[in-house]
């Protein structure tokens, strides 16, 4: 399974990734599919068939609750890899647009990332560079 580098994002009570966003579940990374209560869905980018996690039907992902992620500690690849700060400082404005367009994530998830921005060091500044 390849090495996943697991961000250490300062959330503090934010969950906006994991309210009505796409999580999609990623084998080749290493998620076994049958570990988690999943929804079959076309991906709003590639068009492929994908697995995703559930949503509640307010569009909390099944994970949350009001404690925060009940499986942090085997989170899929996606929920353990996913940076709002960068996400947010690495694409362009239109980027985001057709990315929440396409349901991919929120405009919340965005904008948070950009609140957080200066929490980023410079090393992964440099590092995530576009």
């Amino acid at each position: 399974m390849p090495m996943i580098e697991r961000r250490n994002v300062p959330c503090g009570s934010c969950r906006r990734c994991c309210q009505l966003d796409l999580i999609i579940l990623h084998p080749e990374k290493g998620d076994v599919i049958a570990d988690y209560e999943t929804e079959i869905c076309r991906h709003p980018i590639t068009g492929h068939i994908v697995h995703a996690l559930k949503h509640k039907a307010n569009g909390d992902c099944i994970y949350l609750t009001p404690e925060g992620c009940s499986i942090h500690d085997r989170a899929p690849t996606v929920c353990q890899e996913f940076d709002c700060r960068l996400m947010y400082l690495f694409t362009t404005r239109a980027e985001r647009r057709r990315m929440v367009g396409q349901g991919v994530l929120t405009k919340g998830a965005f904008d948070e990332g950009r609140k957080r921005v200066d929490t980023l060091s410079a090393q992964d500044r440099q590092k995530y560079r576009r």
